[in-house]
């Protein structure tokens, strides 16, 4: 059996990493990829468990993610006026 490699190792400089479906039900892939240009290291905290159903991923602003409501807040509401001219 063939040592696992890294992701450090599958990832070159600009790529995205790369998740690939079953080979059984074809050949496509989801990817990540970072922005072409950063002011700072970024590093994320996924969640430990999934979400309920219609939850979203949120980010706390310090780097840790978890599944929160998401949208408008009970008691908050957004005022917009369209105008045509």
């Amino acid at each position: 059996m063939a040592k696992p490699r890294t992701l450090a190792d599958l990832v070159a400089a600009g790529g995205a990493a790369r998740l690939a479906e079953l080979a059984t039900n074809g050949t496509n892939t989801v990817g990540l990829k970072a922005p072409d240009a950063l002011a700072a290291d970024v590093t994320w905290k996924l969640p430990s468990a999934d979400g309920t159903n219609g939850q979203a991923m949120v980010t706390d602003g310090a780097g840790n993610l978890s599944f929160g409501n998401a949208g408008i807040s009970t008691g908050k509401a957004i005022a917009m006026a369209i105008v045509f001219a």
